[in-house]
Order: C-alpha cells, then structure tokens, then sequence
C-alpha cells in the first residue's frame, strides 16, 4: 500500500476539502481526488460522500481512518528509530584485535583519538590472528589491529604503526642469559614454551628453528602470553617472543636477548577497501595524521 494515499486520506478527513489538502499536501486538486479513488479502489469501499461540493466521511472511512493513523504513525516512529539506529552506528566503530593490542603504541593512538572524539563508541573485540582477516572480510567487524609478515591482499587496505621482531625469553639463570645476542641454534636443546598454532606467530617461530636447522622441542604451546612467561620465570623452559610484548612484563627473573636472525613483521590498522562509516573514515584520518606525532615523541 502506498503510504502517500493514507497520508491524503487522513488529510482529507480533517479538512473535508480538496483544494485545502492539496495546499497541505503541496499537491493539486485532481492529484487528491486520483489518490483517493486509487484507496478506495484497492480497500473496496467508499472512504467519503461527494455531493453538491462538500464532501463527508462513511461509515467505511471512519471505520477505516483509526488505523490509517495508527500505520502513518507506526511508519513516522520506524523512520525515526532507525534513523537513530543508523545515526548512532555511524559513530560506532567495531574493531577486532590481537589480545597483546596494549603491548603496542597503536593502543594509546585508540585512547587518544577517543579522547577528542568522546561522541564516536568503540568496540574493542580481542581475537586470535588466524581470525581477524576472516572476521573482516565476512563484515563482523570493520576494522582490525594485526601482526602480519607477508601482506598482499588487494582487497584491503592499511596503515602500518609500527614493526617488532623475535627475542629469546630465558629464565635469570639461564648459561646464555647474560648473552648480548645469540642464535636461535644455541636453544635447540632447550624445551620450547611458545604460542600455539590458533596464532600467527606459531609458524614463523617454526621456520627460524628450521632455518637453523633443528626442529624445537615444544614442551608448551597456547595462547596465553603472560602464563607462558610464567612458566619461563619457573625455569621450565625458554619461548621465543615478541620484543615489545615480554618488554611488557616487568621481572627479575628472566631475561629478554636479541636473536641474530629474525623474520620481518608489522603492526597495523587493517579494513576493506571502499565506502565506510563516518568514524571508521574519521578514525582512519585520525591514525594517517597522527602517527608520525607519536613516532617522533
């Protein structure tokens, strides 16, 4: 059903005037009567009473004009909600993250750009590397804060914040702890605490081991940074980690060395090419202007 009919209807009920409903409705006279034939023709019965200029409402049109009104206003407050709905998810951002995000300088980049835009929400979601591309591109989320080695994805698009590379993570008492660098070949009869496969950096871990040509003794692997850290602290092996990540955990009792070999990686700010929201776009400006700000502090 055409809404602009019920709209002359309810208009014409109030006036019972075509010339003053077709001012309302900036309309012409004929254009009224055309709409209200096609009403009446499409619910079957006869809305008014025409005779001798003046016109009245039936039973039908008075039986009909409560829910008229009802549907006019039912459409007016949907308008209205979703306007809101649409509104409010323009100054909402759904972002995807790795869960070591606040090891990085990306993390104060989100809280500073909050700061000057409180009117823009933004969902923090952490998930494991292997799912964020998926999470993009299958449209969960609109933006996603990633470790990628190899990228080449034509149908995204980033911003890089910064890179980081591989450490060795021994306990305090540890022969090479005091080492100022070392080979990853002088740990391969140690056993390996390391992050699991549901990450990205289980693999690359793997090809330096077999660069070196060994293949590690993995006593450990998941997910979880800070127990594997733990487990170093209790001497039950050594894990190879992200620098600005064991940077992050203030201890005693182990020891973070450079590695001679490592495998080249970069922190970023990832989305689908093409239109956005007005906070992902407002966002994406904040990060391309602001970056180098916070490289050079």
């Amino acid at each position: 059903m055409n809404l602009q009919k019920l709209k002359v209807f309810v208009d014409l009920s109030k006036t019972l005037n075509y010339t003053d409903t077709a001012g309302n409705l900036f309309t012409t006279q004929g254009n009224i009567s055309k709409q209200v034939m096609a009403l009446e023709k499409e619910l079957g019965v006869s809305l008014f009473k025409r005779a001798h200029r003046k016109i009245e409402m039936t039973q039908q049109g008075e039986f009909v004009l409560p829910y008229a009104k009802k549907i006019l206003l039912d459409y007016n407050e949907l308008s209205n909600k979703l306007n809101d709905f649409q509104a409010a998810k323009n100054l909402t951002i759904e972002m995807h993250t790795i869960p070591t995000m606040p090891s990085y300088q990306s993390f104060t980049l989100i809280t500073q750009f909050l700061q000057k835009h409180p009117e823009v929400h933004m969902q923090l979601r952490e998930e494991e590397s292997y799912n964020l591309i998926t999470s993009l591109k299958s449209g969960k989320c609109e933006i996603i804060f990633a470790r990628t080695f190899d990228f080449d994805d034509p149908d995204l698009e980033r911003i890089v914040t910064e890179k980081d590379k591989f450490v060795a993570v021994l306990p305090r008492k540890h022969s090479l702890a005091k080492s100022e660098k070392l080979t990853i070949s002088q740990l391969k009869d140690d056993p390996f605490l390391i992050l699991g496969k549901s990450t990205n950096l289980y693999d690359p871990v793997i090809k330096l081991c077999r660069q070196a040509h060994f293949t590690p003794k993995i006593a450990y692997e998941g997910t979880r940074v800070d127990l594997i850290m733990q487990m170093v602290q209790n001497n039950m092996g050594i894990s190879i980690m992200m620098q600005k990540t064991a940077q992050n955990f203030d201890s005693e009792e182990f020891s973070i060395v450079p590695l001679t070999t490592n495998i080249a990686n970069e922190l970023c700010f990832i989305r689908v090419k093409g239109e956005h929201s007005s906070a992902n776009n407002l966002f994406w400006k904040y990060i391309q202007t602001n970056l180098k700000v916070l490289q050079a502090k």
